[in-house]
């Protein structure tokens, strides 16, 4: 029997399915492919008769904001949407597709957001005598995700 070895996080590809910007989606890192169930202590009821303890239940979920990191370059289309949705007010949401690649380039695992937009942007501090590079970062809201 063969044992089962996990992924390496480092090996991913980032598409945006949105036909109005064009812009390079390669970021150095992705975070907040996260999810809460929103049960707990405060999301309880007493039983009845019994009040000793009380239930716990499932409430609303919840879904962490995506982060997407990356190396400031020319290429402004990433900005241009942030900006045009940010300062008009105009949301343009769109579909974001993560995937986990492999050592041939083939997708292990893929996980399609919906409905995002963004909400944030940064684009890095500037230093004299610092010789690292400029990272630009975006945060997206987003409706929900499943896993493909």
């Amino acid at each position: 029997m063969s044992k089962a070895f996990p992924y390496t996080g480092y090996h991913f590809d980032v598409s945006f399915l949105f036909p109005q910007f064009k812009f390079n989606a390669a970021f150095q890192e992705v975070g907040g492919l996260s999810f809460s169930g929103g049960g707990g202590k405060d999301s309880s009821k007493r039983e009845g008769g019994n009040n000793g303890f009380s239930l716990p239940l499932t409430g609303v979920g919840s879904f962490t904001n995506l982060t997407l990191s990356r190396g400031f370059t020319a290429d402004t289309g990433l900005y241009e949407w942030c900006e045009k949705t940010i300062m008009t007010m105009k949301t343009q949401p769109c579909n974001v597709l993560v995937s986990l690649l492999d050592k041939q380039n083939m997708p292990v695992k893929n996980w399609l957001i919906f409905n995002a937009f963004p909400t944030n942007w940064s684009g890095g501090d500037l230093k004299a005598g610092n010789n690292s590079v400029m990272i630009e970062k975006v945060t997206l809201t987003y409706q929900n995700f499943i896993l493909i």
